[in-house]
């Protein structure tokens, strides 16, 4: 059984991370839109830096209210684009294109990114 303190957490970084995935998402589909050649590695590493601003920021000042190392998120937040890029070279490799195969890549990592800023980043 999770605390109530750990619970509301969870929420608060559900709302940030969704804000921060929809700004991600929204980044790659306006690539894609304009550039549909774009490789989607390319794609969501755009999407990637875009959003690592507004997460960072959002978990600082409201899922984990602690100043946090701007380093350790970044490496969090590199290591987990390295994650996603993997699990997207996968999806790539069996057939799938275009956004679906971005958006499942990007939900993925959620867990493993709020496990590591967590305990190394927040903690």
């Amino acid at each position: 059984m999770i605390s109530r303190d750990e619970f509301w957490r969870l929420f608060r970084f559900g709302i940030v991370g969704g804000g921060a995935t929809l700004v991600d998402l929204a980044t790659a589909k306006f690539c894609l839109f304009m550039w549909p050649a774009m490789s989607e590695h390319v794609v969501t590493s755009i999407g990637f830096f875009v959003a690592f601003w507004v997460s960072f920021f959002g978990h600082r000042y409201v899922t984990f209210q602690s100043h946090g190392k701007v380093t350790n998120f970044l490496a969090v937040a590199l290591f987990s684009l390295a994650v996603r890029n993997v699990l997207l070279s996968g999806l790539l490799w069996i057939g799938l294109s275009g956004m679906l195969p971005i958006v499942i890549a990007t939900l993925a990592v959620t867990i493993l990114t709020y496990v590591l800023s967590r305990i190394w980043v927040f903690a």
